[in-house]
């Protein structure tokens, strides 16, 4: 979907206190589905909920949908710190290593809040261009975290054909876990499992060399 004036913010929060209402509008879209459900999200409601009145709200965002993709866009700045955190405190490990830790974080990220999370990939409407940046921060990730390690990888793997299916295979796969885990298996055991599939994956010999 186009990006339009009408799903854009209006003002950029720049000041701690501006910063905080946003903060505070957000948040109180988030109570507001949890107990009341999406239906109830109006911004009349959300400016009663947030605590400010519906003019500082239109401020900041001139309709829902600025609302929803800011909400969107939080998460995947939240997610997006989680995974370059874990790429600089595991910058010298071994690939091993390093793929646990990135599946650990993406997990964390994810699990944090599961009702949250299934609600804004299900029930909030957001725009294609926020999952399409998404993918390509994380594409970045895994495409450091690869090509830095190139001697651990089978010989005449292909470094953007890996990078491609090592984004999707953990992507998908964390956010299963995180949401659609079934009843007995542990969230550790998931981790170990996704892990092992990945660097197998990594370490199998291509399909056009085999």
């Amino acid at each position: 979907m186009t990006t339009t004036a009408t799903s854009r913010s209006r003002r950029r929060p720049v000041q701690t206190r501006a910063r905080q209402t946003v903060e505070a509008i957000l948040d109180a879209v988030i109570r507001i589905l949890k107990r009341e459900g999406f239906d109830a999200v109006t911004t009349n409601r959300i400016a009663e909920v947030a605590g400010v009145s519906i003019g500082s709200l239109y401020q900041y965002f001139p309709d829902k949908r600025a609302i929803f993709a800011a909400l969107h866009r939080r998460h995947v700045e939240e997610v997006d710190r989680a995974i370059q955190t874990a790429l600089i405190e595991n910058a010298a490990s071994s690939l091993d290593h390093l793929i646990r830790a990135l599946v650990d974080a993406m997990i964390h990220a994810h699990t944090r809040d599961p009702e949250l999370h299934e609600l804004l990939m299900t029930e909030v409407p957001h725009r294609a261009d926020g999952t399409v940046d998404f993918a390509m921060r994380l594409r970045g990730a895994f495409r450091l975290a690869i090509a830095t390690r190139a001697g651990e990888l089978s010989n005449g793997r292909d470094l953007d054909t890996t990078v491609f299916v090592v984004t999707h295979m953990v992507d998908a796969l964390c956010h299963g876990a995180a949401t659609r885990r079934p009843s007995h298996l542990s969230l550790a055991d998931a981790k170990r499992e996704i892990s092992a599939a990945v660097l197998a994956y990594l370490r199998a010999v291509p399909a056009q060399a085999a």
